[in-house]
């Protein structure tokens, strides 16, 4: 059995990979990563949808996905573009039997996302099928696609985003952040200075947020808390 432990209940144990495994994995994700591109598989940094507009890194779009009859259904909130990959053409049309059939992208996202840019409470990684090709449970089909404008991140990352809903890419550079800092301890003040947010908005994220983890009254420590055995 598995339980998440929440903030101020039990501290929780880091995890500690050893340095040798974590080269052996590169080493591994290099390699497919070259077998990929030798099959004909592509990583595009953004995607041109027809009729609709451009996905890039960090824009926000909503999507549609098949009912029980079939019917294509608008989903309620937005979602966030991370990275896509483009499968070779004969893959397109593939048949997974229930499923139906893969299309020319595959999407990585995130989301869902209110319109003011918090999360809802099913809002996690998804892996979307879109394109010519995709048919059936697994096909997604893009409506819109949020108008942005391109800017920087404290870190000089340009990102597009979204006009008039930029708190949902304000969170998710703040948590970028935040593994970039892992084991760094910082106050309440010094993460409402960084993510911009006030302090009351901030200690609110931080009572569910697996992205930081508390030590004591004030103040937390980047890094995620993992579920333990009980």
């Amino acid at each position: 059995m598995f339980v998440h432990i929440q903030q101020g209940e039990l501290p929780v144990s880091k995890k500690i990979i050893d340095p040798q495994v974590a080269v052996i994995h590169r080493v591994e994700n290099a390699m497919k990563y070259a077998q990929a591109i030798e099959d004909g598989y592509e990583f595009p940094l953004s995607i041109e949808i027809e009729g609709v507009g451009t996905l890039l890194p960090g824009r926000l779009f909503q999507l549609s996905k098949p009912d029980a009859d079939g019917n294509h259904v608008r989903e309620l909130g937005w979602y966030r573009f991370d990275s896509a990959i483009r499968h070779p053409q004969h893959k397109w049309g593939e048949d997974k039997g229930y499923w139906g059939t893969i299309g020319e992208y595959t999407i990585m996202a995130v989301g869902p996302f209110n319109k003011n840019g918090t999360k809802k409470g099913h809002c996690r990684q998804r892996d979307l099928c879109v394109g010519e090709g995709s048919s059936g449970r697994v096909e997604t089909r893009i409506w819109k696609i949020a108008k942005g404008r391109e800017t920087a991140n404290s870190q000089g990352v340009k990102l597009v985003k979204p006009a008039g809903n930029g708190r949902a890419e304000k969170y998710a550079d703040f948590e970028t952040w935040a593994r970039q800092h892992e084991g760094e301890q910082f106050s309440t003040s010094d993460l409402a200075e960084k993510s911009g947010f006030s302090s009351q908005t901030v200690l609110k994220y931080l009572k569910t947020s697996t992205h930081f983890i508390k030590i004591k009254q004030g103040l937390y420590e980047c890094g995620q808390n993992q579920p333990v055995k009980s």
